[in-house]
């Protein structure tokens, strides 16, 4: 059945090829329905790829208009660079994309609407529509298309019209990135999907990222390119191609730092025993999500972060050569910083030592407010302020406290060995610092204070991962001059 329908389909295209004489640009050879029914679905997809793919209707020596919206904006006719004369961002160039995008088929004037200004066909709409569509012509009669009648409408569906062949890199990515994953026979479903993965030069239309309908078409074609990508590397790793997949991955985390590709960075490293480099992953991908996001960590993220960890080995080593590597490289003065999850186990491992000792131990919160206590979230202000709240948190303890930045507004400090009257000195150590930065009153530096034992004998439990404060009962205090 599916052979007989797809020998109709086919029968059909070759009709209408013949019609509009581009039978000669073509070998294509038609099988008899006995020949068709023994055709494997492999040359199936193949040929269902070729003609997909865009490549027939293309005559001989006529130029073809290239529009590459992945990435960037760009067009070109032939070998010529082509240019309209407005921004990328303006609303006649969005009816440009989207009557080039529609093809043949075209758009329906109220998808048009709906698409540009967001509020359906009123009146206002109507008009700066109709003003839209004479500035579009106008303009695309003084570029290096061929003079023809562009903006065709017919029955309230609009075309972009003329006699253009069209190619546009986020179709052939979508196209081909569809043939791939459909793909039974592994070696050219390899070699479809490394296609793909190329094809895939960047978000659709990044100077659009408020514009609604470029806004989902982006969310589309990305999560096409995931899907490609993760089966990609799967393949390329269960056939121990592991450099071919860090290739892959290099370009797919400077583009998405925040998604799963580190891990199969680490994955290929390890694999290749090439433990420095992982280390090094490891380390990077810490730093952009702990330190870069500006936000507190998800569990999702921790759970990344842990299972990275969990998959650094190094080679076998004496004791000595260990313990070099554990040592600090430098003396510094002041309080050691560490990332989030190191601060995690270093208070793990600390509240379980004083059941012990009986030492006494408190946890610090420092957070940034503007001059009426709300939390501080102007971006501009914020990044800066924070880099000097660091500083000041990390020069104004001793070399054996800890801390950490737990958001962009917030540090988490840990004083070991410190009297609760004590908390009061060290906060004011740490503001009178600070105040050397930010002399002024619209910033202010808020805390909180309460010792660990407290905390696990109240079994008011930090709640690390949420953006709220972590405890129930703590001293809290605002330095105002």
């Amino acid at each position: 059945m599916l052979y007989n329908q797809c020998y109709t389909t086919l029968s059909f295209i070759w009709l209408m090829l013949q019609k509009s004489k581009l039978v000669g640009n073509l070998t294509i050879i038609f099988y008899p329905m006995k020949c068709l029914k023994r055709v494997t679905n492999r040359i199936l997809l193949h040929f269902i790829g070729f003609l997909t793919l865009g490549w027939i209707g293309m005559e001989k020596g006529r130029a073809v208009f290239r529009a590459n919206m992945l990435g960037k904006l760009s067009f070109c006719y032939g070998d010529e660079a082509f240019q309209m004369k407005c921004n990328d961002t303006s609303k006649v160039m969005q009816l440009f994309l989207l009557l080039l995008r529609a093809g043949k088929e075209g758009m329906l004037k109220v998808q048009l609407l709906e698409a540009l200004y967001g509020n359906g066909e009123t009146q206002d709409t109507k008009n700066a529509f109709r003003i839209l569509v004479f500035r579009l012509r106008k303009l695309l009669a003084d570029t290096i298309l061929p003079d023809d009648h562009y903006i065709e409408v017919e029955k309230g569906v609009y075309q972009l019209g003329g006699h253009l062949d069209v190619w546009i890199d986020a179709n052939a990515f979508e196209q081909q990135g569809n043939l791939a994953l459909l793909m039974e026979d592994k070696e050219e479903g390899l070699k479809k999907l490394w296609e793909a993965c190329h094809l895939y030069t960047g978000e659709f239309l990044p100077m659009m990222a408020d514009e609604k309908w470029a806004s989902m078409e982006r969310t589309r074609y990305k999560e096409l390119y995931f899907e490609c990508l993760r089966k990609c590397c799967k393949l390329l790793q269960e056939r121990k191609m592991y450099e071919e997949a860090l290739k892959l991955c290099d370009r797919a985390v400077k583009d998405y730092p925040f998604e799963e590709w580190q891990l199969i960075q680490i994955d290929c490293l390890l694999a290749l025993n090439r433990y420095q480099e992982a280390l090094d992953v490891y380390e990077n991908a810490a730093s952009i999500f702990f330190e870069e996001m500006g936000n507190s960590p998800s569990e999702k993220m921790l759970s990344k972060f842990r299972a990275m960890s969990g998959q650094i080995h190094y080679a076998a080593g004496n004791l000595s050569e260990i313990k070099d590597g554990l040592e600090e490289k430098e003396f510094s003065s002041g309080a050691y910083y560490c990332s989030y999850p190191s601060f995690i186990d270093t208070y793990r491992v600390v509240a379980r030592m004083i059941e012990r000792s009986g030492q006494s131990v408190f946890l610090m919160l420092c957070t940034l407010t503007d001059g009426w206590g709300n939390l501080l979230e102007k971006e501009g202000i914020l990044s800066e302020q924070s880099m000097n709240l660091g500083n000041a948190v990390g020069m104004s303890l001793r070399r054996g406290d800890l801390f950490t930045r737990y958001s962009l507004n917030q540090f988490l400090v840990l004083l070991i060995g410190i009297k609760q009257e004590d908390c009061d000195l060290t906060y004011g150590r740490i503001v009178s610092r600070f105040r050397k930065k930010c002399p002024g009153q619209k910033v202010q530096v808020r805390y909180y204070v309460s010792s660990i034992a407290e905390i696990r004998n109240e079994k008011s439990r930090l709640t690390f991962g949420s953006s709220k404060n972590c405890w129930n009962k703590g001293k809290q205090k605002i330095f105002r001059q």
